[in-house]
């Protein structure tokens, strides 16, 4: 990865740098700090702050401009936009023109020149021809974005997708299902799974790691979850596994989303809602677990993820029951995976009873060969392929 020095990117993210770290940043803070990096963040639209009151503060972050993160990293936080981008093509078309009004003087002020675009929004597609010249176009696609609830138009994500794929010198998937969705519609694409920071939740195993005070007053045994509490997650699922185990305790961690009724769950006495928790802390949340789940809902998104918590709860060490998906299929020589909810118990009940060092040796080794830094080398270097072709 050291040959990656001295380049521009502006990566346009689907999620903002803070709170909470996604593939976006884990790669974006992994490359060389010789490269200057433009991070462009999502735009709310007219409508975000009255369905979402917390979504005023992106009014002041548009207003604030560049935001020095350190070194080469800066932040930038765009015009606040029109709805229904994704519902109707002309719209969008309206958003991105408007949008890269601003994003140029921004990449002026920076003195960016000929950078990598590094996109997660298949939205940009129209968003290109209004930006100078660029030296390589690189998607890096994390799910089946048409899929997503909202207000979407399936057909108009899709087209803008395929549209911004074509004009790809790379494409990035982080799943089987993905690759193979999107092979037609790329010349250069590569299947890349997410990953962890291994060295940070391998903390979990560290005996002076300390386990919170709300998860070690928790009856054990603790079975947990970490992550966005979403319309993709399956609160279903957890709900049953509560109630056929009064004695187990279920501890989520993480910010429930908009719109998500979690009231059935709130009232079972053995369901802990803890709440968004900083990523520095993890570690020992996850160490005050007995067992990690992964209770993915079974549709069309989802069979198209490489969920990102699954790589953190192995490189945590401790125990995981999953869902069948396909993002996991390939480490059931070390998870407990579940067809439905029956098996998704019973895996409870094994990974509880069944725990061996030597299991753990093994998700641990797993977790080693899953890092971000082996992923951000193998990216960089086909980057690095691409531009000696280019010469």
């Amino acid at each position: 990865m050291s040959g990656f020095n001295n380049n521009h990117v502006i990566c346009i993210s689907s999620v903002d740098w803070d709170p909470i770290w996604t593939r976006k940043q884990q790669v974006m803070s992994r490359l060389p700090d010789t490269n200057i990096i433009l991070y462009v963040e999502p735009p709310i639209t007219l409508l975000s702050p009255f369905k979402d009151p917390g979504m005023w503060k992106k009014w002041r972050m548009w207003f604030q401009g560049i935001r020095r993160l350190n070194n080469n990293i800066f932040l930038y936080s765009p015009p606040v936009v029109l709805p229904f981008g994704n519902k109707c093509r002309l719209i969008n078309r309206v958003n991105q023109w408007w949008i890269s009004l601003f994003l140029k003087k921004a990449i002026r002020s920076l003195n960016l020149r000929r950078p990598i675009i590094w996109t997660y929004m298949p939205n940009s597609a129209d968003l290109l021809n209004r930006l100078e010249d660029y030296e390589m176009l690189i998607y890096d696609c994390v799910d089946e974005h048409s899929e997503y609830s909202g207000i979407i138009n399936k057909a108009v994500m899709t087209e803008m997708e395929k549209d911004l794929m074509a004009r790809c010198d790379i494409v990035f998937v982080t799943a089987r299902g993905l690759y193979e969705a999107k092979k037609g519609f790329a010349e250069t694409i590569y299947f890349l799974p997410n990953a962890a920071n291994v060295g940070h939740f391998m903390k979990a195993q560290d005996p002076d790691t300390p386990i919170p005070v709300e998860i070690a007053a928790l009856p054990r045994p603790v079975v947990g979850f970490v992550g966005v509490i979403q319309d993709w997650i399956d609160l279903g699922l957890i709900r049953e596994a509560a109630a056929s185990h009064p004695e187990w305790s279920f501890a989520m961690i993480g910010p429930v989303g908009p719109g998500i009724d979690v009231s059935a769950l709130k009232a079972m006495p053995n369901v802990h809602f803890l709440g968004r928790k900083d990523v520095s802390d993890l570690p020992g949340y996850i160490k005050g677990f007995d067992v990690c789940i992964n209770p993915f809902k079974i549709n069309e998104l989802t069979d198209k993820v490489s969920p990102l918590k699954f790589y953190e709860y192995l490189a945590s060490g401790k125990p995981i029951v999953s869902i069948d998906m396909p993002g996991v299929s390939d480490f059931a020589d070390v998870v407990e995976i579940a067809g439905n909810s029956d098996e998704f118990i019973s895996g409870i009940e094994r990974a509880l009873s069944h725990e061996t060092p030597e299991k753990l040796r093994k998700r641990l080794e797993r977790a080693r060969e899953n890092s971000w830094e082996s992923r951000v080398e193998f990216m960089t270097d086909k980057i690095m392929e691409k531009q000696r072709r280019k010469l």
